[in-house]
């Protein structure tokens, strides 16, 4: 099997041992993932939710079904909670116990792609692999989460990482086959059938553009498929004997129907994930647009042996890029697992910086590009004067962060511009090593730098959407232990501050966000009536219950004049910029 050069023979190879370049990772993922983890309140509604979900795992015991406001929570398996539960357990329940398990699994992965890179291509792109990855802004936002997306990516790259080393040994490493398929079954525990379908798709893909699908055949499938069913099936099996109808919605419902048909109203057109690529990769999409057209007339030499790494690279990030593009279901965070392969692309392609005199036609247009990117940036202030983005821009963000949108946009353009020049000035006037490292610490300076100036927006818009100080408000206040309604509006993040369920005055449940209640809200309904609980209830259970019992009720801003028509006197106690919260006055007063 051919081996790879060691990287020693390339100017760009530091001479410094792998701890070094450990150590300085370690140090970049410390400041992006770690630190002030848990200084922002929990987003809503998948931070809040997950969370509480999380919570109610831990405080109740039950290990088999996530619960939420107490009711089933089967739209994603169990693995997560898991983590974040086990979190709390240790830490005990807060925002940053809720972000670390993401934050560890973006460590986990970020080292993973270090390592794989130093297997590919030698010890200055997994160095040049790591620093491109942990300054991804995709990465970085989805580190600092609590949401599945960082846990899958972490699976997902074990997974493509065993199979690469697999192969590299001639399939004479069984152990690394049975930690392949292990995390295959983690993944799909993780957040669904995507998660195995995703690298074994991958590795198809891969092993037909060599023309080499005979390869598969030499996985031990047997032993591969009783791992992966071991991880996986044990979970399922006890889920499904206590809720028979989950199967049907796991496989039917959750994922072939979301895929195909789009019924989770998460649906984009066939190019949705190209601004989240410019965006989410920003600054090394654009050079990799560059380095793609530059290389345009080479793709043939895909198929010789020498090229395997980059052919295994570009068939994982076809697949999930094509993959979710023909889902009808699309989020931007469907892609992450593409960050670490694009990473790997990028160090492979930055090797070209320190070799000759002359820059790469790619790192030049790169740097143009990030200047005009800037000036667009700070010129967009000024689309914020046309009455519909003003109107549009109101309806998503609160007056105190729209009040800081045009000086942040104004400020960013500055500093991207000023990027560019720096980048441009020192791809001109240095070589060799020290073109390497200075023109990738500039742009690996680009997201944080950008992320330092949207920090005070990104406060304050983080106070208004969470339930964070309202919760607070409410425990302040001498209504305290009043039961809470939420009247035809929720807020997922408020049962996990409160550490209690918040009783939902509702038609379908929908505003639970979870479709598993909204397509078994009947029989749940019946099953919470059975069992005396309260979760779910009708305007005129409000009405009956508020004239006799004081009660807090939550209500969206169009919502606050039919409640205050259903109940008489009631008394303001918080009002934000979209909703507010009254009481009741928990005595016989006729309704208006």
């Amino acid at each position: 099997m051919n081996q790879w050069p060691d990287s020693s023979k390339s100017p760009a190879e530091p001479a410094s041992p792998a701890w070094r370049h450990l150590l300085l990772l370690g140090v970049v993922a410390a400041c992006l993932f770690f630190v002030g983890l848990g200084r922002l309140p929990l987003l809503e509604p998948d931070e809040g939710r997950n969370a509480e979900v999380a919570r109610e795992m831990a405080v109740g015991g039950d290990w088999i079904t996530p619960h939420f406001d107490s009711l089933p929570y089967l739209d994603k398996p169990a693995l997560y909670f898991w983590l974040v539960a086990g979190s709390f357990r240790m830490f005990g329940a807060s925002e940053w116990a809720a972000r670390m398990p993401s934050a560890l699994a973006a460590l986990a992965t970020l080292l993973l792609a270090w390592f794989l890179a130093r297997r590919m291509s030698g010890r200055a792109a997994s160095l040049g692999a790591g620093i491109v990855l942990a300054a991804s802004p995709l990465f970085v936002i989805f580190a600092r989460q609590v949401i599945f997306d960082m846990t899958l990516a972490f699976f997902v790259t074990l997974a493509m990482t065993c199979f690469w080393l697999v192969e590299e040994s001639r399939f004479t490493r069984p152990w690394l086959e049975l930690v392949l398929f292990a995390s295959s079954g983690l993944a799909a525990i993780t957040k669904g059938p995507v998660g195995f379908l995703l690298p074994f798709l991958s590795i198809l893909a891969y092993e037909a553009i060599r023309g080499r699908m005979h390869d598969l055949k030499k996985l031990r499938w047997g032993r591969g498929l009783a791992v992966f069913c071991a991880a996986s099936l044990p979970w399922f099996l006890a889920v499904s004997i206590r809720h028979p109808d989950f199967p049907r919605y796991a496989f039917w419902d959750e994922s072939l129907l979301r895929f195909a048909s789009g019924h989770a109203h998460r649906g984009g057109g066939p190019f949705y994930y190209i601004p989240v690529f410019l965006g989410g990769f920003l600054p090394w999409s654009f050079l990799l647009v560059f380095v793609a057209w530059n290389r345009r007339r080479r793709w043939k030499e895909l198929r010789q042996e020498g090229s395997r790494p980059t052919v295994f690279l570009l068939a994982w990030v076809g697949v999930i890029f094509l993959f979710f593009s023909i889902s009808q279901s699309k989020l931007p965070g469907y892609v992450l697992p593409a960050t670490i392969p694009l990473s790997i692309l990028m160090a492979q392609a930055w090797r070209e910086v320190s070799e000759g005199d002359r820059r790469p036609d790619w790192l030049t247009a790169g740097f143009a590009a990030l200047m005009l990117l800037g000036l667009l940036t700070a010129a967009s202030p000024q689309l914020l004067r046309v009455a519909a983005l003003q109107h549009r821009a109101a309806e998503k963000l609160p007056p105190a962060t729209l009040a800081m949108l045009a000086p942040s946009l104004l400020y960013s353009g500055m500093i991207l511009v000023a990027l560019g020049i720096l980048g441009r000035h020192l791809a001109r006037h240095t070589r060799g090593r020290t073109a390497w490292w200075t023109t990738l610490a500039t742009l690996a300076l680009v997201f944080p730098l950008l992320l330092l100036r949207w920090i005070a927006p990104l406060r304050s818009y983080a106070a208004a959407d969470s339930s964070r100080e309202l919760a607070e408000t409410i425990q302040a206040s001498s209504e305290r232990d009043l039961p809470v309604y939420a009247y035809h509006y929720f807020r997922t993040g408020l049962p996990f501050y409160l550490g209690r369920p918040v009783t939902l005055v509702t038609a379908d449940g929908a505003e639970t966000t979870s479709n598993y209640v909204v397509s078994r809200y009947d029989r749940l309904q019946h099953q919470q009536s059975s069992a005396g609980g309260a979760i779910f209830t009708s305007d005129a259970q409000l009405e009956a219950r508020a004239r006799s019992t004081p009660l807090l009720v939550l209500v969206r801003d169009g919502q606050a004049a039919a409640l205050t028509g259903l109940i008489a006197g009631l008394e303001p106690l918080w009002t934000s910029w979209q909703y507010s919260v009254w009481e009741t006055p928990g005595q016989e007063t006729p309704a208006r």
